[in-house]
């Protein structure tokens, strides 16, 4: 609990940050190509996100809340519609109780400490849902991919680490607000659903994000 709690606010500054440095960039370029929405036929954007991950369903039995921090890329087939690609990790430890049974346990001992993450790639679509305002931008995503899970047990006698690879999906809301024509500051939450044995692995995710439109060239 106290890893997640130190790495959220430390990966939204970095993303405030970032998101300032590249808007006083644009403002010195001079890059006011903007629309009535937050993408046009043809754009291409790019975003960092970073977060909280809750595992929910019988995860949430083994692992605590953790952290997350991924990026993501889209092509804007036009105002309302974009396919792309993205990646996260997440990462966390045990919930209560666990460490304290691994401790008491004779095969692992003083010094057990459970451990898990999750490297997660793969494509997506988002639906920018319609509005009459230009600077509020609600849109739905769903996606699918790979899952890179590992659990591990650091320190005591027993020290181990198992990952396996697996097929997943996710799928989510999230809202954009412009901060200027080429950046978006934005809260975004989603659903993710691994296929594991016997039960699935499932956590909600919540991030703070940052997405840059590519500017196009004005002929």
């Amino acid at each position: 609990m106290k890893t997640w709690k130190i790495a959220v606010p430390v990966v939204a500054l970095a993303v405030l940050t970032a998101a300032s440095a590249f808007a006083s960039s644009s403002k010195s370029m001079n890059m006011t190509n903007s629309n009535s929405s937050s993408s046009s036929n043809g754009n291409w954007t790019f975003g960092i996100n970073g977060g909280a991950t809750m595992p929910t369903g019988d995860f949430n039995k083994v692992a605590a809340t953790g952290w997350n921090f991924g990026g993501q890329v889209d092509y804007w087939i036009n105002s309302s519609w974009a396919f792309g690609g993205d990646g996260a990790y997440h990462a966390g430890g045990a919930a209560s109780g666990v460490n304290d049974a691994l401790v008491a346990d004779p095969a692992f001992g003083p010094g057990s400490e459970y451990k898990w993450s999750s490297f997660q790639y793969g494509v997506h679509a988002i639906y920018q849902i319609p509005t009459q305002g230009a600077s509020v931008f609600p849109y739905l995503q769903g996606g699918m991919g790979g899952y890179n899970l590992t659990s591990k047990i650091d320190g005591g006698l027993s020290p181990s680490s198992v990952s396996s690879n697996k097929f997943g999906f996710n799928i989510g809301a999230g809202l954009d607000f412009r901060a200027t024509p080429t950046v978006n500051l934005g809260l975004n939450g989603t659903y993710h659903y691994v296929t594991t044995d016997p039960t699935a692995t499932n956590w909600f995710g919540i991030t703070g994000r940052v997405t840059f439109k590519v500017p196009t060239s004005s002929k």
